[in-house]
């Protein structure tokens, strides 16, 4: 009988390649430098999109939406501008056709005064993840060909899904507003699971406007608001048996407020865009041949190993962050509100059933001296906490400030409370073991006894016995019934022949 081996196509998503890309997003405000006798607070709403990939680039484009809060001669003022961010990140690894993850982070802001008119910049540091769809074709039979076969636990991803997330909310405030001095908006994610046809992700926005109060009083008032989301991420494939994972990330913030001067209160309306990226994937086990013979050819094997990696299931763990941050000589004033609190994690290791995360808190502080001028101050705060973990795969930790306070002790230093959702993305890796092409050799020398007694291997199993002995499995255990694998090396193994 002729060796004519079979082989079934399966792709692959393949992680090809990384970069990172650091650039400066810049943009003119209509504030005269000269009316800013102060800056109070910057910062940037960020939100990019990677493009098509080509062989050796891909582009991303986004905006970024920058607001000021700064001390003029008529009192605290802000103000918003918006510019465009397109670049590329630049590498071998990428591939035309290759699918792009881009993440950010913004590394800093400042304000520029030696202009007409004040200018703000971002520096961010953007990642660009590449992944390809390889396709493999491996062994699963033909005629003449005996096959060891192994069970493998395998995971297909169904690919990225886009969407987005429109929020608007309406809050009563008990007091006049004179002014909003600077607003924020953070998406946290805090469970996934497939639908039909849709990737479900429930998450969580953290909301929070600073706030100058009219009238004599004139105070600065913090408000946290939590907006709960669910949101269905349309993918095809996604069924509820299969798992899924998802990312979030604020697109864009608008607030506006309503102020009714005889009733002393004010109505704030947020209106909050969340962009979404979903994936829905399977676990499953797979039938892979490893190892393969012909009582008719020589063989020649070619073997590769094949990694299935993918983001499994996010979970979200809840911890209050209390430190101690040295500052500049606050003077003897006092605290008025935390503003622009940022957490970063530095690193994230497995040990004894907990998940060890330690980083920074960093914060901007406002303060109001006893002359009535407000400032700020910077505060950094190092942090360390457990999160209990049942897995072994390597993961990645986002963590999302939802509020934060501080107090003074000293007039240089203060204690910071921070509450914080950290967001845990394993990533599982797994390997199967293929035959990705058999070529068929010399004929074999066919045995000329009728019978044939052989003494097998210590630990020898039915595979390897054989495939040494050049026997079908099937042939060989019907004419030795007795055997038990793994054998001992005692045994006497009779082959017969049809002549």
């Amino acid at each position: 009988m002729p060796t004519e081996p079979v082989f079934e196509n399966f792709s692959v998503k393949e992680k090809a390649g990384e970069t990172v890309c650091r650039i400066k997003v810049e943009c003119k405000t209509d504030v005269p430098s000269e009316a800013v006798e102060k800056i109070l607070n910057d910062g940037a709403c960020v939100t990019i999109a990677a493009g098509a990939a080509l062989d050796g680039r891909a582009e991303f484009t986004g905006r970024a939406t920058f607001f000021v809060c700064y001390v003029s001669a008529d009192g605290i003022k802000k103000c918003e501008c918006g510019a465009e961010i397109k670049d590329a990140f630049v590498s071998d690894a990428i591939a035309e056709g290759d699918a792009v993850k881009v993440s950010w982070t913004t590394e800093k802001t400042e304000v520029d005064l030696s202009g007409l008119k004040a200018s703000v910049s971002a520096f961010l540091t953007v990642k660009g993840e590449f992944f390809r769809k390889t396709e493999y074709a491996a062994l699963t039979g033909g005629d003449g060909i005996y096959c060891d076969l192994s069970e493998t636990r395998v995971i297909k991803s169904f690919g990225a899904v886009n969407s987005v997330y429109s929020a608007e909310e309406e809050f009563e405030l008990p007091f006049a507003v004179a002014e909003v001095m600077s607003h924020r908006a953070e998406a946290c994610v805090t469970a996934v699971q497939c639908g039909v046809g849709s990737v479900i992700c429930d998450g969580e926005i953290y909301l929070t406007e600073i706030l100058l109060q009219s009238g004599e009083k004139n105070d600065i008032i913090r408000k946290n608001e939590i907006i709960p989301f669910r949101a269905e991420i349309e993918c095809e494939d996604a069924m509820p048996t299969l798992n899924a994972t998802c990312r979030a990330f604020v697109k864009s913030l608008k607030t506006d407020i309503g102020v009714d001067e005889e009733k002393n209160i004010s109505t704030l309306t947020a209106k909050i865009t969340v962009g979404l990226t979903g994936e829905a994937f399977a676990d499953r086990e797979e039938t892979f041949v490893t190892d393969a013979f012909s009582t008719e050819n020589q063989l020649t094997l070619t073997k590769k190993r094949v990694e299935f990696s993918v983001e499994k299931e996010p979970f979200g763990a809840y911890a209050r962050l209390v430190g101690r941050a040295e500052t500049e000589d606050t003077g003897g004033a006092r605290i008025v509100a935390v503003i622009s609190e940022k957490a970063e994690v530095a690193s994230a290791e497995k040990k004894d059933g907990k998940l060890a995360v330690s980083g920074a808190l960093t914060f901007n502080v406002l303060m109001r001296g006893e002359d009535g001028v407000v400032f700020t101050r910077k505060a950094e705060t190092p942090f360390e906490t457990e999160i209990a973990c049942d897995f072994v795969c390597p993961c990645e930790v986002v963590a999302t400030p939802k509020s934060a306070t501080a107090k003074l002790l000293t007039l240089t230093e203060m204690e910071t409370e921070a509450e914080v959702v950290f967001t845990v993305y394993p990533t599982e890796t797994l390997q199967a073991e293929i035959i990705s092409a058999v070529e068929t050799g010399e004929q074999k020398v066919a045995e000329t006894a009728a019978v044939s007694v052989y003494i097998p291997l210590a630990g020898e199993g039915l595979w390897g016995l054989s495939k040494r002995l050049n026997v079908c499995p099937e042939t060989l255990i019907a004419t030795n019934g007795d055997l038990q694998f793994p054998l001992t090396g005692k045994e006497r193994i009779v082959v017969y022949r049809q002549k």
